[in-house]
């Protein structure tokens, strides 16, 4: 008797280890996704003012944001990770021009925040 209760024991720890980190993965995807939304919003304002100065201090701080969470978004949801890389990458590299093409950096930018708030629905 005393092993079956030890064998259910250690599976029930098993498991909420197991649905911890699960937990955790997601909590960290929420966290860069809303710290993500954030510094899209700082990029927009920036876009909109026609600070360019701005605009190359903020757009690639998305880099190291999306580096500490995209491991976990790969191996969740690989269509929205493919979806938000579709819009990063052309962000940044917009973010870091050296003239500023206002129009094509805004639209950009707005396709990445929808990418990004598409994610943060999904794990709700």
């Amino acid at each position: 008797m005393k092993k079956v209760t030890a064998m259910i024991l250690a599976i029930g720890f098993g498991s909420a280890l197991v649905l911890a980190g699960c937990n955790s993965n997601e909590s960290k995807i929420s966290e860069g996704v809303n710290d993500m939304l954030d510094t899209a919003e700082q990029l927009a304002i920036a876009i909109d003012n026609g600070d360019q100065a701005k605009v190359k201090e903020v757009g690639p701080q998305l880099e190291d944001q999306w580096s500490s969470f995209e491991e976990g978004v790969k191996e969740d949801n690989q269509d929205l990770y493919e979806k938000i890389e579709k819009y990063l990458d052309p962000t940044i590299a917009g973010s870091e021009a050296a003239t500023l093409d206002k129009d094509a950096l805004e639209t950009l930018n707005d396709q990445l925040t929808m990418a990004l708030k598409e994610l943060k629905d999904e794990i709700k």
